[in-house]
């Protein structure tokens, strides 16, 4: 599961306080030095890098992928060993048994430690980077960029692309205006968010079109995914300033093919899409690897066969 725009930041000033509050450790261990004072918890503990605010902050630091847990795994270690070697160099500046080697152990701990949270950033920041503005979802960019590497990780389940487009959208911002348009496509990016279920991630794709990658087993698991989702667009009004619009969407579905490229799996769900707006929108369609194309009732979930 991604991070949305506000975890992501509130990450970055967690990051940058770290920083900060480093600093103010490091002339912290310069005062116990002249003042010959090793009370310190923060400096002197066993367990001073448990005791800092930032060390408290990570350890509750909930991960939500294989990156995460890399880039805070590093910044745990390197945050610990930071904190051992500065006890070990102020006991040996207080007892008088320094040397030059106390010293570079320190400083290439502080470097270690300033580098694996500047790579955090970077890490985060990129992520920030594709993030739909308007909606907060990601965007078409990190699905472009990701999509081979899902892909691959969603064996042994299927990896589905569930492409849906809502229906009259110019209605809405020739009805209405283009800034109800923008409450309209917040609120359902909102409501993607809500309603997707851990294997399932929502993306932004452009205009009034939204993707969801889905992984599970089969066929028609995937097909109820995507019903599930269609039907929940036309029960859930939206709410503007003078009322509420209700709309639907129109989606196509296709389970992309071992080391297929995106644009060729998106192809089958747009055209699925597109048959589905042929024939009469707020629907699902489906579409199999021979290219067949099935309505997927919304009645009872079965499948109905559709020229392609």
């Amino acid at each position: 599961m991604m991070r949305n725009t506000m975890e992501i930041d509130a990450i970055l000033i967690e990051l940058n306080k770290s920083i900060d509050a480093h600093y103010k450790w490091l002339v912290n261990m310069f005062r116990c030095a002249v003042s010959s004072n090793a009370t310190k918890p923060d400096i002197m503990g066993d367990n001073a890098h448990f005791v800092c605010q930032f060390g408290q902050w990570l350890n509750n630091q909930s991960l939500r992928n294989e990156d995460d847990c890399s880039y805070v795994n590093k910044i745990n270690t390197v945050h610990e060993k930071m904190h051992l070697s500065g006890k070990d160099l102020l006991s040996a500046i207080l007892e008088e048994r320094s040397y030059p080697w106390h010293f570079t152990k320190f400083e290439d701990a502080l470097l270690a430690f300033t580098s694996a949270v500047m790579d955090y950033k970077i890490y985060l920041l990129s992520i920030r980077s594709n993030i739909d503005i308007l909606t907060g979802l990601p965007g078409r960019r990190m699905l472009d960029e990701s999509f081979d590497q899902q892909l691959i990780d969603a064996e042994p389940l299927n990896l589905y692309i569930l492409l849906l487009d809502i229906d009259r959208f110019k209605h809405v911002n020739d009805t209405y205006g283009h800034l109800v348009g923008d409450v309209v496509l917040r609120a359902l990016a909102a409501n993607f968010l809500a309603w997707t279920r851990y294997d399932e991630q929502a993306y932004r794709y452009g205009g009034e079109e939204f993707i969801i990658i889905i992984r599970t087993k089969t066929d028609e698991q995937a097909r109820q995914a995507g019903l599930r989702l269609c039907q929940l667009v036309g029960q859930q009004k939206i709410p503007y300033a003078d009322g509420e619009i209700a709309i639907t969407v129109t989606a196509g579905i296709t389970r992309a093919q071992r080391d297929e490229k995106l644009d060729t799996a998106l192809g089958r769900a747009d055209r699925a899409m597109y048959q589905g707006k042929q024939s009469g929108r707020n629907r699902c369609m489906f579409m199999d690897e021979r290219e067949q194309i099935t309505l997927v009732n919304a009645s009872d979930g079965l499948s109905f066969h559709l020229s392609a």
